[in-house]
């Protein structure tokens, strides 16, 4: 797919039925979310078109929803015919210097962004400045401003790609949280505090700096991929968005900060966080876990420019309990990183994030297990990866167990874990939108050694040898369905 910006995706689904548009007057509170969720709930999720919303009460920008939430678009965005195309070619980035060990692996990720080798350009004009307004004409209310659920304190950006950089060494930074809309000209991001960054945020107080940020909407999709992507924290992620589309991103410098942005984005908002004012207290807000996060103190994002396309369209991803869009990411995420995860952790042999998960906190993982106690070694290096934070439950399966057959994991939990032996426990930072830790973001950790195990892992008995039909017997049946009547 020949594509350089959001307009050309939206035309090429829909050509190609993947996309409905929506031309019944919509409200941006409540509808447009509830639309979306029942779409995604009424249909199977491969099958849940994106929606383009272009008649939006009070407003001339249409609304763009459940873009990511099937695979076959998941797929034209990231120009594939399949995830293991691409993870092939991740894999490839490493393949000729595969480590053996642990210490090994850890030197081959600083050089992912090196090999990466389609580094953003730059360019000096741009489509996302056909309009540009500055200082007290910046007004966010006129834009479709979504309000996904009822005890949402503010509207809120969904699909933003934050943007800002390091104050001492000025690598860019790029990631995606909630951004709760609190006036016309000010945003509150709602960063985790093991988010890097809220990482730089202290670093910008620590020098008394102002912080530059520009919250970007659109441009290529796989642009706010990679800002969810779980990549070595000293990637650029539009790096990895050149990789993906086999093609650079092109960047352009904002015209009130500092900071380069995608030129083919359909909006861009500029401004800074004041690490010296006072905070702010802003209410609840909806995240992917299904339920609302608590009220937070944040700095104010004042904005100080707005530009955007002469024909915008407003992305937006709706937080909600599976299925939805940010469950796709998981179910992708961990397609195409699973050769990276092999570099650090070699006896993985695949992974899968369950929905009911939603992608961030139950892992299913099968190993090739050759010594007592393996499965507990890598249950510890899982949660010792700071992508994997928010990780809370971690079940481990032998190599022959399909960890995308969810129903056949449970079993072997069920037959294989003895309880007072096969719990692994440990406690440590985890995930803010966890509301069952008694303090945010600290808190208990649970994984399960569904493996097959040894006398020196305390199980005298022999274990027994698992039901299997002989391969001939399976060939010999399927080839006589017909004449069965069974098929």
């Amino acid at each position: 797919m020949n594509a350089d910006q959001l307009a050309d995706f939206v035309a090429d689904f829909e050509e190609h039925g993947q996309l409905v548009r929506v031309s019944a007057p919509v409200e941006t509170e409540l509808e447009i979310a509830a639309i979306t969720e029942q779409v995604l709930k009424l249909q199977q999720t491969d099958h849940a078109p994106a929606l383009l919303f272009d008649h939006i009460t009070g407003h001339k920008v249409p609304v763009l929803t459940n873009l990511y939430g099937s695979l076959p678009r998941m797929l034209q965005i990231l120009r594939s015919d399949s995830l293991a195309a691409v993870a092939d070619r991740i894999a490839g980035l490493v393949a000729p210097d595969l480590p053996e060990g642990w210490l090994d692996s850890l030197k081959i990720i600083p050089q992912f962004s090196q090999l990466l080798n389609i580094k953003p350009r730059s360019v000096k004009t741009a489509s996302c400045q056909q309009v540009v307004k500055l200082g007290r004409d910046v007004n966010l209310s006129e834009f479709p401003l979504l309000k996904n659920w009822p005890d949402e304190a503010h509207p809120t950006i969904t699909a933003g790609q934050i943007v800002t950089q390091d104050p001492d060494l000025k690598t860019r930074f790029v990631n995606a949280r909630p951004i709760q809309v609190i006036s016309d000209q000010q945003l509150a991001i709602r960063w985790s505090q093991h988010d890097a960054g809220y990482q730089l945020l202290q670093k910008y107080q620590a020098n008394q700096q102002q912080m530059p940020v520009a919250v970007v909407l659109g441009g290529d999709p796989t642009c706010l991929y990679a800002a969810h992507a779980p990549l070595p924290s000293i990637t650029d992620p539009y790096a990895f968005s050149g990789f993906l589309r086999n093609q650079a991103i092109e960047l352009v410098r904002g015209r009130s900060v500092e900071l380069e942005v995608p030129a083919q984005a359909e909006i861009v908002m500029e401004g800074f966080i004041d690490t010296t004012s006072d905070p702010v207290e802003v209410g609840p807000v909806a995240n992917p876990t299904g339920y609302y996060s608590s009220p937070a103190e944040v700095y104010p994002l004042q904005l100080s420019a707005v530009t955007h396309r002469s024909n915008p369209i407003w992305p937006a991803l709706i937080p909600a309990a599976p299925p939805s869009e940010e469950n796709m990411f998981a179910q992708v995420t961990a397609r195409l990183f699973l050769p990276l995860l092999k570099l650090l952790v070699p006896e993985i042999v695949d992974v899968h994030f369950p929905p009911a998960g939603m992608g961030r906190y139950l892992l299913f993982v099968s190993i090739q297990k050759s010594y007592p106690h393996q499965a507990r070694r890598v249950v510890n290096a899982l949660w010792s990866l700071e992508r994997l934070l928010s990780l809370k439950m971690i079940v481990v399966v032998d190599s022959e167990i399909d960890v995308q057959d969810e129903q056949l994991v449970w079993s072997r939990v069920c037959t294989n874990v003895n309880p007072g032996r096969d719990l692994i426990y440990s406690e440590g930072p985890g995930d803010d939108y966890d509301h069952s830790m008694p303090v945010q973001g600290i808190g208990h950790k649970l994984g399960l050694d569904a493996t097959r195990k040894s006398a020196a892992e305390g199980h005298p008995r022999p274990w027994p040898a698992s039901l299997s039909m002989p391969a001939d017997i399976q060939q010999q049946v399927q080839s006589r369905l017909d004449e069965l009547g069974l098929a």
